[in-house]
């Protein structure tokens, strides 16, 4: 048990032996659930930004309230954002050990899960308990094994005004993309932060800035593992959305995220001025001294545009691994193009998605390769516990996914996902998925999601088929699947 979850426990007694609460955030772990929230947007009734997760639920309730009711509002948000003790909800989940993708769900990390989950909220304060036993943990790039309890999902949070502050290990997804984002998701485990949110995104009311329309804004400083080249180096990410009210169905995102400090490295109020003032290339902002470099940092832009209140919607996202005259450069691009309707008393959403981590400069440098979430201090780069906290497929590769969901009345759901796509292309530098090897990578599953109300129970599951040829190596291909069932009391 790590030195976090002894400590967050002990705090998590203290605190909820005040009171205890449900819930005012949701996790990115149900691609369902996002599909009928962004169909409500898709549809009018939402204007929220809907591009960062977790999702506040505050947001949500308070423009359901001030417009529409709808079944989903009554079904979830309402009954998730209600003060008071939740539920307690117990967990068992069964995987095999191919983890080679992880898009935006809920599938268990381990070949065995077990665990409960319980929350309260009031009006300015909420916490959550989320502790599981993980065993089967396949071993990561460094055959480090994290077998054992994890408080994964667990938080500590309060409400100040429209903002709301926590302490805890959450999961977050930022970008537009459903099957992986290029700088923040849930493939990794989460990384303890604190963490501040803007609960709803009203746009200002003064005429000079009011054109900007919805906003929100979200800032973590989280902090990495020890076992790594620098030791408990530390994580800051910044993002801000907006949806201009120049132009309908237009979300926009901004974000930077920034690796500096730990053991034996500077970590001192001058080093985070310098970190956020971009001033931390060695050779140009702080000469040539390695030692006095701040650290690593990822910034970059995404957008989803639904034109002209259509049924389908473009998306994007660039993220740079480096800067020049302050804007993004070395890039890596993600783009989607996703299409929705209703049908017979069910809705469907299908999707295609193209994701490019080579990385590629304004200046026409010729390196092209093994820079994408690597670093020359921080070598295990942008990787937390053995997995990229951006896409999961790492560094050089490029995936096409194809993919779609039917959401039923009745709370069943059916999805399945396509993947084709080249893993490290080159065959060298330091990727988890495809180490010293350029990998052919292919993939399909089909996933069922089935709410059953009477019993309090949720049952999760998914069966497909992976295959990965390594250049000049042996075929590894074979059956993948898992299955969760979570109960409530």
């Amino acid at each position: 048990m790590s030195n976090f979850t002894l400590k967050f426990l002990t705090f998590f007694s203290l605190f909820t032996g005040l009171s205890l609460f449900a819930e005012p955030f949701l996790a990115p772990h149900d691609s369902f659930l996002r599909h009928e929230i962004r169909l409500l947007q898709d549809q009018g009734f939402l204007d929220s930004t809907l591009n960062s997760w977790p999702l506040n639920l505050g947001g949500l309730s308070y423009e359901m309230d001030n417009n529409s009711k709808h079944d989903l509002f009554d079904r979830t948000i309402k009954r998730e954002s209600q003060s008071g003790w939740s539920p307690i909800n117990y967990t068992v989940g069964f995987s095999d050990d191919r983890v080679t993708s992880r898009s935006f769900g809920n599938e268990p990390r381990s070949r065995f899960t077990a665990g409960f989950e319980r929350s309260w909220m009031n009006d300015f304060f909420a916490a959550k308990l989320s502790l599981h036993a993980l065993h089967g943990v396949e071993d990561d790039w460094k055959g480090r094994k994290e077998d054992g309890l994890a408080l994964d999902g667990s938080y500590i949070a309060a409400r100040l005004g429209n903002w709301s502050a926590s302490l805890g290990k959450v999961d977050r997804w930022w970008g537009p993309g459903w099957d992986g984002s290029l700088i923040l998701s849930h493939n990794a485990r989460p990384i303890p932060a604190i963490s501040i949110d803007r609960r709803i995104s009203d746009p200002f009311e003064t005429k000079w800035l009011s054109w900007i329309g919805p906003w929100s804004f979200h800032s973590f400083i989280g902090q990495m593992e020890e076992e790594r080249t620098v030791p408990n180096p530390y994580l800051w990410g910044m993002r801000g959305d907006v949806k201009p009210a120049i132009l309908g169905g237009l979300e926009i995102g901004f974000f930077r995220i920034m690796q500096l400090g730990g053991d034996g490295r500077p970590e001192g109020f001058s080093t985070w001025v310098d970190a956020f003032l971009s001033q931390d290339n060695t050779g140009a902002n702080t000469g040539k001294d390695p030692a006095k470099e701040p650290g690593n940092q990822l910034a970059g832009i995404d957008i989803r545009w639904q034109p002209f209140d259509s049924n389908f919607a473009i998306y994007g996202q660039l993220v740079g691994e480096d800067e020049d005259k302050f804007l993004p450069n070395c890039l890596m691009f993600q783009y989607g193009i996703e299409g929705w309707m209703s049908w017979q008393e069910s809705s469907l959403r299908v999707f295609a998605e193209y994701a490019d981590l080579t990385s590629y400069w304004w200046n026409g440098a010729t390196k092209t390769r093994n820079v994408t979430y690597g670093h020359h201090i921080y070598q295990d780069g942008y990787r937390h516990r053995g997995r990229p906290i951006g896409h999961w497929a790492d560094q050089d590769s490029q995936i096409v996914t194809v993919g779609g969901f039917l959401q039923k009345q009745d709370g069943v759901g059916w999805g399945g996902t396509l993947r084709i796509g080249v893993l490290n292309e080159d065959g060298s530098g330091r990727s988890p998925v495809s180490g010293s090897t350029s990998t052919d990578y292919s993939s399909f599953d089909i996933f069922n999601s089935r709410q059953i109300p009477l019993h309090g129970l949720a049952v999760y599951a998914s069966m497909g088929w992976e295959s990965l040829q390594p250049t000049g190596g042996q075929k590894d291909d074979g059956l993948s699947g898992y299955l969760s069932l979570t109960r409530n009391f």
